[in-house]
């Protein structure tokens, strides 16, 4: 991961902002996310760090409570509707990423979540490759835990497709990244957490064109250094 480590939060914020979606070149490819609340709190950052590790173009579409299948009213779009909502708007992009799963954990029996899981990947589509950022929820450490096994499950049946950003472990090895309630975030959480999502869609997923050889080494977060 000496890459990743070698880049800092000031580095990669330096950038000049401008909103999701507009940064159009023709020098890379394109990347979509899709988000909670958490993502919404990276909005100021998330896509000039993506940006500077060279996509082309970005697209979020992120809202508080939001589920893979459900959404709060005033949200015109669950999960699985944003990305036809993308779509529809700026096109298809090369990478998804997804930061859902805060507000699935309690809401499926254990049983049910991996295919909860795969529904949204079969909504983006096989030809695409998947970033999925796990959840951080401290005070139901148990639905925390479910959850992170059950796309830990997925991921092992699509090696291929979906890769695994472990947020968990990044949150609870900084605490200054968390805001009162320890599962959103810190003014600086955002920003770190903006930047390691960057990073991985670098550094997690291949570049080369699905299938890929089943050999590869697959790693399963990324080490930052704080900021």
């Amino acid at each position: 991961m000496a890459a990743a480590a070698a880049v800092t939060a000031t580095e990669l914020l330096s950038t000049t902002r401008v909103a999701a979606s507009t940064r159009i070149t023709t020098e890379s490819t394109r990347v979509s996310l899709v988000g909670d609340s958490l993502t919404e709190g990276t909005l100021p950052y998330q896509a000039d760090t993506l940006s500077y590790l060279n996509w082309s173009s970005s697209a979020i579409d992120a809202f508080k409570s939001r589920g893979i299948r459900t959404k709060m009213k005033g949200d015109q779009h669950t999960g699985l509707s944003a990305v036809n909502a993308i779509r529809e708007t700026y096109g298809d992009s090369d990478l998804w990423v997804v930061a859902l799963g805060s507000n699935d954990a309690g809401f499926y029996p254990l049983d049910e979540q991996p295919d909860v899981i795969r529904e949204m990947l079969d909504q983006i589509g096989d030809q695409h490759y998947v970033l999925w950022v796990n959840v951080y929820l401290p005070a139901t450490v148990k639905r925390e835990r479910a959850w992170n096994r059950s796309l830990a499950t997925v991921a092992a049946e699509r090696p291929h497709q979906m890769f695994v950003l472990d947020w968990a472990t990044l949150a609870e090895e900084n605490p200054k990244w968390l805001g009162s309630d320890k599962l959103h975030c810190s003014t600086v959480g955002y920003k770190n957490r903006a930047s390691v999502i960057a990073q991985a869609t670098k550094t997690l997923v291949p570049t080369d064109p699905i299938p890929r050889p089943s050999s590869l080494p697959r790693r399963q977060f990324v080490k930052y250094l704080p900021g």
